[in-house]
């Protein structure tokens, strides 16, 4: 059964996505979604830390309080600990295992920014645990995972939001609804491009994994390989 949370707190997501907080809230939020006073926040953790995972706590530092992070790298734990620390004056409870984060009661919202891997398993675990998520792209690692994502949202009751910024972005919204609207006329052809590197990539030997990391926790779900430099921290 899903975990009690305070019903103010509980409104307040109802009515807006952690993506949409992340990117676009405004300072008046407090007011607009019905809190008493301006320090009625909502309680966020952020499970994943590198990378994108900080650019969406250092965002949502805004408007929400952070109880909590997770990630399986002790040194990328330890440094964004210290950023949150001093972004909000409280220290957050530091974990490995993210399900710790899950077995709290004063959780309203879970951010994660895992590897791809992880995002299937982590959200459907947040929904059970009656949070909200929000999911950075791509939902899943495979087609069936983001269906079992997608069931399990719809089940919870929950707000489930992931990272497609290009999907709520305000000019990618105008362009889809002037699209829709036939107003562009009889479309007879689409054209696609795609820029950035490519080519092929350059082959690493594997090596011993860092002291600070858990790398079986990193692979969790996903076949346990050697450690190697290209999956982390190179993505």
């Amino acid at each position: 059964m899903p975990a009690p949370h305070k019903p103010s707190r509980r409104q307040f997501m109802q009515g807006v996505t952690a993506a949409g907080a992340a990117s676009m809230m405004l300072p008046t939020v407090n007011r607009a979604f019905g809190f008493e006073s301006a320090n009625d926040r909502p309680v966020f953790a952020t499970i994943g830390l590198r990378n994108q995972g900080w650019a969406i706590t250092s965002k949502s530092l805004k408007f929400a309080d952070f109880a909590a992070l997770a990630d399986v790298d002790a040194n990328v734990l330890g440094v964004n600990m210290q950023k949150v620390e001093k972004g909000q004056g409280k220290k957050p409870d530091a974990y490995k295992d993210y399900r710790k984060i899950l077995e709290r009661k004063d959780i309203d919202a879970v951010m994660i920014a895992t590897p791809d891997h992880w995002h299937a398993l982590q959200t459907i675990d947040a929904l059970h645990s009656g949070a909200h998520v929000f999911v950075e792209k791509p939902t899943g690692h495979t087609i069936n995972e983001s269906r079992a994502m997608l069931h399990a949202a719809r089940a919870s009751g929950r707000v489930v939001q992931s990272g497609l910024h290009r999907r709520v972005g305000p000019h990618h919204v105008s362009a889809m609804k002037f699209l829709k609207s036939g107003a562009v006329g009889t479309i007879g052809m689409v054209r696609l491009f795609a820029d950035g590197g490519g080519g092929r990539e350059m082959a690493t030997a594997n090596s011993p994994a860092p002291e600070s990391l858990d790398w079986n926790r990193w692979c969790g779900p996903a076949p346990l390989r050697p450690f190697n430099t290209r999956l982390h921290p190179g993505g």
